[in-house]
């Protein structure tokens, strides 16, 4: 097969001018006396122009296109992010826009805090490791999702919409699979929008186990930073390796480690654009770092009196009582 590549415009009108859209297509050059497959994209559109670009994954990497979740398809989108573009105004009603040539300014302030990095020596570690971004999308690259509203007569407390997304630490991960023996999380944060999102789940699915549970805290108005009346916080998820700081050690993830997100959203009311993605860092773990670590609690369990005369410290030995 030979392919053209093409950038397509789309006119404002019939008269030659800066065009109102583009996008990148291509032409694909077949033989004529082999049956081959034209086009499987489904229906194509745009909104205002611009290209539909929304793509739902199949299950298990997402359940929105089990759901006929309405922003999988250009035919029953409702609105979200794809209707907000630069420069456009989104009003309630069709009216002229109100602030024309009215800019709103804002400020915004930031604080930093760090520690100043340590180097390692012969007989210790460095101070940090560093962590790697990582990032997932319960909706699997649709990049949002509509929250249908619940059936007519449901209890509130029953008007909970649920979606699911299953993939493998490698699918999120850029390393070399014969020297990583796996990940271990150190920061997990949910991106969902309040007062929709009630809690999102992580989960090993090999095991079952609960690896995070995030969800909206309603402030209770006291003096506290974030907790006014009406301010909603989603605390992330944290381990540490330092006894101190009274967290949960990282648990090692395989990179063949099945993980699932759920992702539960109040359905009073029905809600477009919104979102379910994970935040996240992590630190790769060596597979030689992870052998040595093998071997220390392979002889540590052989010979429990050593367990106090050495130790393993980023791969190295380290001989504490000689």
């Amino acid at each position: 097969t030979t392919e053209l590549k093409l950038i397509m415009a789309t006119g404002c009108s019939m008269v030659f001018a800066q065009h109102c859209g583009h996008q990148s297509s291509q032409i694909n050059f077949l033989p004529v006396d082999t049956p081959r497959q034209v086009c499987r994209a489904g229906i194509k559109g745009t909104i205002d122009g611009n290209p539909f670009h929304n793509k739902c994954e199949p299950y298990p990497k997402s359940t929105l296109l089990q759901q006929h979740n309405p922003t999988c398809f250009i035919q029953t989108y409702q609105g979200g992010q794809s209707c907000c573009r630069h420069g456009k105004s989104l009003l309630d009603k069709d009216q002229e826009i109100p602030w024309r040539e009215q800019f709103l300014e804002y400020r915004l302030k930031f604080r930093f805090y760090f520690e100043d990095y340590v180097p390692e020596t012969a007989n210790t570690p460095a101070s940090h490791k560093n962590l790697i971004r990582l990032y997932w999308q319960t909706e699997a690259w649709a990049s949002e999702y509509d929250v249908p509203q619940c059936a007519p007569g449901t209890l509130s407390s029953q008007c909970v919409h649920e979606i699911t997304s299953q993939w493998q630490v490698k699918d999120f991960v850029n390393t070399d699979e014969d020297s990583t023996a796996g990940l271990k999380l150190i920061y997990a944060a949910p991106h969902c929008h309040a007062p929709v999102c009630i809690s999102m789940e992580l989960y090993n699915a090999n095991t079952g186990e609960l690896l995070c549970h995030a969800g909206a805290i309603k402030g209770t108005g006291s003096s506290a930073k974030y907790d006014e009346n009406g301010f909603l916080a989603i605390p992330p998820c944290l381990w540490s390796t330092n006894e101190n700081d009274e967290l949960p050690p990282p648990i090692l993830l395989p990179l063949n480690t099945t993980l699932l997100s759920i992702k539960r959203a109040n359905a009073t009311w029905p809600h477009t654009g919104e979102m379910a993605s994970w935040q996240m860092r992590g630190v790769l773990v060596d597979q030689a770092d992870q052998d040595l670590r093998n071997k220390q609690n392979a002889v540590s369990q052989s010979f429990p009196y050593l367990r106090s005369s050495s130790s393993l410290v980023d791969g190295r030995w380290n001989n504490n009582n000689h």
